[in-house]
């Protein structure tokens, strides 16, 4: 006899939207609910009234693929840069990429012989700059990973939308930007490793949206969507990693990818979403231990593991049996 949903995971396939296809997953559904339907609609007004916007959260949590469906929904050209480290202004304004040298040997009368040579050197646009020139929309993600002063030409085009370019290869000083050009940034305040303070010069010109409370129904949907589980299967998978999340196991933060991780090697390997199932106790402790923080002793790790086997359905004290679960 099949069970009947609960009510909420029934509430959620009614309200359950598929955009044609979702950035980055070429031919894929996308998942859309109200929720994430009214920040793509507040999101769209304010660039559309030329202030940026900003995505700010965890790992996981959907940042990038909300920035990319919010420009692809702006039925504008975008172009995508992800902060890193090693980035200057350089790589958002552009550099010289060479020089091209022209030699003319004149010898109209035979016994004078006149060489004249010209060197040009090439300046190629980046990113920031081609938005500007053509109306792009700049999808800048991860930005806090740049240093801040890769960051500074932002300043002057977020508030002013003027660009300075101060190569003179360039052949021009400066830049007015595109009626139609727009800024989506992205950001995770929790890294700790390779991330600068965002300047408050720059977090005053944007408006931002975080994304820390992502609902247990919208997340059900989003790892539903993107592992092709059904609601009931994908909502037990998020009920466990949402339920670790919170706890002070020693575990790194388990996000909502941790979630779709497992639910697409289970439904890989088509193993029920069912706690009382060795193998599926086990995909789960494969991809959850490998969260144990490293400074964690022995001892601590064994009730780690504990509590991850008493979380994943299966309380015994002891490790489990390796599984084969495979072919």
């Amino acid at each position: 006899m099949p069970h009947a949903q609960p009510k909420a995971t029934a509430d959620l396939a009614a309200s359950m939207q598929h955009t044609p296809s979702s950035p980055g997953l070429p031919g894929r559904p996308g998942f859309e609910d109200d929720g994430i339907r009214s920040i793509q609609s507040r999101a769209m007004a304010y660039l559309k009234t030329g202030i940026p916007v900003h995505f700010r959260g965890p790992a996981g949590m959907g940042k990038t693929t909300l920035a990319l469906t919010v420009a692809r929904k702006l039925n504008r050209p975008y172009v995508l840069v992800t902060g890193n480290g090693a980035m200057t202004s350089d790589d958002l304004i552009g550099r010289e990429v060479g020089q091209t040298t022209r030699r003319v040997n004149d010898t109209y009368i035979h016994n004078v012989k006149r060489t004249e040579s010209t060197v040009r050197r090439d300046w190629q646009a980046a990113a920031l700059t081609t938005a500007m020139e053509e109306g792009q929309t700049l999808v800048y993600d991860e930005f806090t990973r740049a240093p801040p002063a890769a960051n500074n030409a932002l300043l002057s085009a977020l508030e002013e939308r003027l660009l300075v370019i101060p190569n003179a290869s360039s052949g021009r000083t400066y830049v007015h930007a595109h009626e139609n050009f727009q800024v989506i940034l992205t950001s995770n305040p929790q890294d700790y490793v390779g991330v600068n303070a965002t300047p408050d010069a720059l977090f005053d010109r944007m408006e931002t949206f975080d994304l820390q409370d992502i609902t247990m129904e919208t997340e059900t949907g989003i790892v539903a969507c993107r592992s092709d589980l059904d609601l009931p299967q994908a909502a037990a998978i998020v009920r466990l990693v949402r339920g670790l999340r919170d706890q002070p196991f020693g575990l790194t933060p388990a996000s909502m990818r941790t979630a779709i991780l497992i639910a697409r090697l289970i439904h890989a390997m088509r193993i029920p979403v069912d706690p009382t199932d060795s193998r599926f106790v086990q995909v789960c402790l494969d991809v959850l231990e490998s969260r144990i923080t490293p400074e964690v002793d022995h001892e601590q790790r064994s009730q780690v593991l504990r509590n991850l086997r008493a979380a994943s359905g299966r309380t015994a004290v002891n490790p489990p049996t390796p599984q084969v679960i495979g072919g």
